[in-house]
């Protein structure tokens, strides 16, 4: 009888659980797209649900347009000044670098509802604060919001931190012996940018671009609070919009349009594996050692600041415009009148509200288990990825990163069939949020302890194994501890994602098991504009002491990259 090492049966382990939460998603979106889903033939296969999209073909040019044009119009605006930013901080004299950075890690930690919410309070057409400023002085609104071009620049607001982010590190990694050859040998400064950075950078800012373009085309919350009222629609909002649009959810043509979006996301992801899978060809770091050089800007070097300050005002503006609406019984543009009505009520009436302080728990409850389920599954699937020698270990990989072709509204759709379907009794609970986050970022969680485990030589683990540590001990006592740094900043990663993950919360809840993304929605949704601000600003300022938190254990443990 054949015996199976601790190996072998961690491989079965977690073979079985990552099919158990990836495979069945991606069937039961297929299967549904492909089905009569109401009336006396229910359950019989048809292509209606794809021939219904083909026939108003007007329509659907007009929603693939829009979708195009809103991913690749905030990706270019966020990679542009991103990336002028991130130069500006590594490789140059401007001021305020360091705030650029706080003010970036910052935004991460608010969830993206609350930045729209507040853009929308300060750009409305009628009640925005600064459209009423501009109007004042000029007899005009500065921006109408409820727009394309509002979308796309809303959505490059929030995207230029990231990209900041994204992009420091190859400015900061880059040896600047290049540049300072080419000066040496005549250049300008423009000409050194031109033909030297650039290109040195070019694999990091088009993989860049692709990343914010797939993320910019799986976006839920701008365009839903923004273009569902401007009668603009993308695919995002066109799913959401069959499922909770009518009294009847369209499950079947939520589906045929997802089956579009994943496929826009899979073209977007081929180039992305490409372009990163061959960076090598651009390295640029020996064993030599160098010293960061930073340009002098001169005169302009203040200009570069003042550059540097638009990041923390970004940030900065829309709290501004929601702690002015939470002092207010109702939305209105600063006066002496506005002044004169400023209370603490929204605070007693939203705190008073048990749905909304059971929504914050909810919300920790749901992240807490998903970072932990999620960094424990993907460190043995990672694990047996790097040091196994099954064959059959590509299989973990592949599967494991499946979900990447899922944007968050179409992994709901996913989820929500799947458990209507499948006798679990956890759909109306948030424990099916917590099986969906779980399935949705698990190749993060992957990456994170991938790349730790590289780092890691293979023979501290077969001496560990050779003083007589089983294998359970020698993970426990040699390879966690010395990648925990790594698991740690997985779990921080997807505790922060999933605490402001919207579209997929939003078509998963039940009463009673709303998150804080839900319940500001609702909120919204129903005009308590009021109690929203007053709910939403402590939950920024709470996610913002939690994220300067983790920054502090990032820079501790050297995880800030």
């Amino acid at each position: 009888m054949l015996t199976m090492n601790p190996a072998q049966w961690l491989f079965l382990l977690t073979g079985i659980t990552l099919a158990y939460l990836v495979l069945p998603p991606f069937f039961f979106i297929l299967h549904t797209s492909l089905v009569v889903d109401r009336g006396i033939q229910a359950g019989s296969y048809t292509i209606q649900h794809f021939a219904s999209i083909i026939e108003s073909l007007d329509d659907v040019q007009t929603l693939l347009a829009n979708s195009i044009i809103f991913s690749v119009g905030s990706a270019g605006i966020a990679l542009a000044y991103g990336t002028l930013l991130a130069w500006l901080a590594e490789r140059s004299n401007a001021p305020f670098r360091k705030l650029a950075y706080v003010s970036a890690y910052v935004s991460f930690a608010i969830p993206g509802i609350i930045k729209v919410v507040g853009w929308i309070m300060l750009l409305g057409p009628k009640a925005g604060i600064l459209n009423a400023a501009v109007a004042a002085v000029t007899g005009s609104p500065l921006l109408n919001i409820f727009s394309l071009s509002g979308m796309i620049l809303v959505e490059s607001f929030l995207w230029i931190p990231v990209v900041f982010l994204l992009m420091s590190t190859p400015f900061r990694s880059m040896d600047p012996s290049l540049e300072e050859a080419a000066t040496a040998s005549g250049s300008t400064g423009w000409q050194v940018f031109r033909k030297v950075t650039f290109p040195l950078a070019l694999p990091s800012v088009l993989a860049v671009l692709i990343l914010t373009f797939i993320r910019s085309l799986e976006a839920f919350e701008i365009p839903a609070l923004i273009g569902i009222p401007a009668g603009v629609e993308v695919l995002t909002t066109k799913i959401y919009l069959q499922i909770r649009g009518g009294l009847i959810p369209k499950y079947g043509e939520a589906s045929a349009y997802s089956i579009i979006l994943i496929g826009l996301v899979a073209l977007g992801l081929f180039p992305y594996y490409r372009i990163t899978s061959k960076t090598y060809k651009f390295t640029t770091i020996s064993g030599k050692a160098y010293r960061p050089h930073r340009f002098d800007l001169g005169r302009w070097r203040w200009l570069g600041g003042c550059l540097m300050l638009i990041l923390p005002l970004l940030q900065f503006f829309p709290i501004i415009a929601i702690t002015w609406s939470s002092l207010l019984p109702f939305a209105q543009v600063p006066s002496r009148r506005a002044l004169s009505m400023i209370s603490l009520n929204n605070y007693r009436t939203a705190f008073a509200d048990s749905s909304i302080v059971g929504s914050v728990f909810n919300s920790l409850t749901v992240s807490v288990t998903s970072a932990t389920v999620a960094i424990i599954i993907t460190f043995f699937a990672a694990w047996l990825i790097v040091r196994a020698s099954m064959k059959a270990r590509w299989l973990l990989d592949q599967m494991a990163m499946l979900p990447l072709v899922f944007p968050g509204i179409v992994m709901g759709i996913a989820i929500l069939k799947m458990y209507l379907m499948i006798p679990l009794p956890v759909y109306g609970t948030i424990w099916i949020l917590v099986l969906a986050f779980i399935a949705r970022y698990l190749p993060y969680g992957v990456r994170f302890s991938h790349s730790a485990l590289l780092s890691l030589h293979r023979e501290l683990e077969e001496g560990a194994m050779a003083s007589g540590a089983s294998w359970f001990q020698m993970v426990r006592h040699v390879v966690v501890p010395l990648i925990m740094p790594a698991l740690l900043a997985g779990w921080i990663y997807i505790f922060l994602i999933t605490f402001r993950e919207l579209s997929i919360a939003l078509l998963l809840y039940s009463p009673g098991s709303q998150v804080v993304a839900v319940k500001i929605w609702e909120l919204w949704d129903n005009g308590h504009v009021g109690e929203l601000a007053a709910f939403s600003l402590v939950i920024a300022v709470g996610t913002v002491i939690v994220g300067s938190i983790f920054l502090n254990i990032a820079q501790r443990h050297g995880l800030q990259d």
